[in-house]
């Protein structure tokens, strides 16, 4: 047989927590409600007498959610290259130098980042998509 807390007969002694010192201490009950549950206890380390509020029941643990998987800007730019790369898989590659000069369209193969495609062109720069994402190279030097 389970004792009701809020059930303590007066001039008892209940653990509870004291708003005063803020932790679980040692209380006596003072005064009871209509129904019998206790209303008020007072601290008997530092003799603050203040409402009583029952301990918090925990809520069940929640179980883990699935996370959504999410596409990584690596795996989006990978799509789009394969998408150009099969326009332009007939084109030889040109090896890259920051001397060279290109065009929109054209097929590059850099030593760091492998096979490319330009897709702008300005006076000194050009902007390159690789597998792994879109590069700004130098170009005309």
């Amino acid at each position: 047989m389970t004792k009701d807390k809020n059930r303590t007969p007066v001039a008892q002694d209940l653990v509870t927590r004291c708003t005063k010192c803020k932790r679980k201490l040692s209380h006596v009950v003072v005064v009871h409600n209509e129904e019998g549950l206790v209303e008020r206890v007072k601290c008997k380390t530092c003799g603050s007498e203040h409402k009583y509020r029952p301990d918090k029941k925990k809520a069940p643990a929640k179980t883990p959610k699935k996370k959504k998987r999410t596409v990584t800007k690596e795996e989006v730019f990978a799509k789009e290259f394969e998408k150009l790369a099969e326009k332009f898989k007939e084109k030889k590659p040109v090896n890259y130098s920051m001397s060279g000069s290109f065009k929109k369209d054209e097929v590059i193969a850099h030593k760091t980042f492998g096979m490319g495609i330009v897709t702008s062109v300005s006076y000194q720069k050009m902007e390159v998509a690789f597998s792994e994402g879109p590069r700004l190279l130098a170009c005309n030097r």
